[in-house]
């Protein structure tokens, strides 16, 4: 959702529109009755929604997931945030998986030949932690979902070596065939195995 402009975008989908097509969506009504239940929704719950770093929490350059604290209501939530490209967040907690906009893909560039790539920053991290635990040295991308992935290929392209490590499903393997289609100067060298399914 981006509470300042209104709109809502289902990343699983990649489709996204105002409130009020939503609304029409969840709630299979027209337009006119849409806009009915959000003014009545408005009258009962005048609550307000922000997102902001945690208290003395600033995402530094390069990396560190801040904290972020979405208040509700007055009342505060707490996620761990992992920043995209184009400035927006994936947001993980234990009873929260979303994101604020704008929705867009995470790369780091060592100036490597090689890039891994992953669907989603959790496993991202969890490589970091099993391969990594000091420094990257070649280069990522995280899609923060599959729908992403034609803004990812300007960078993956550039790699000769490119090893993805999308979720073993159907989602993930089509997204490999597609990457594979799409970069046939690269080695794309599929690391699903090493997924979850």
């Amino acid at each position: 959702m981006d509470y300042v402009q209104n709109l809502w975008y289902d990343f699983g989908l990649g489709e996204g529109g105002t409130l009020r097509t939503l609304v029409m969506r969840l709630e299979r009504c027209d337009s006119r009755e849409a806009i009915r239940r959000l003014q009545n929704g408005e009258k009962r719950d005048a609550g307000s929604v922000s997102l902001s770093p945690g208290v003395g929490e600033r995402p530094a350059a390069g990396g560190p997931l801040p904290v972020l604290r979405p208040a509700v209501n007055g009342r505060a939530f707490f996620a761990v945030g992992f920043r995209n490209d184009a400035g927006g967040w994936e947001l993980r907690s234990e009873r929260f998986k979303g994101g604020s906009s704008p929705k867009h893909i995470t790369t780091l560039d060592n100036r490597s030949d090689t890039v891994i790539a992953f669907e989603g920053f959790m496993d991202f991290l969890a490589y970091l932690s099993l391969k990594h635990p000091e420094r990257l040295h070649i280069d990522a991308a995280v899609l923060n979902s599959v729908v992403n992935l034609p803004k990812a290929v300007p960078f993956l392209s550039r790699h000769p070596v490119i090893r993805t490590f999308f979720d073993n499903d159907e989602a993930g393997r089509k997204a490999t065939a597609d990457l594979i289609r799409l970069c046939p100067r690269s080695e794309v060298i599929d690391q699903s195995s090493f997924t979850r399914t």
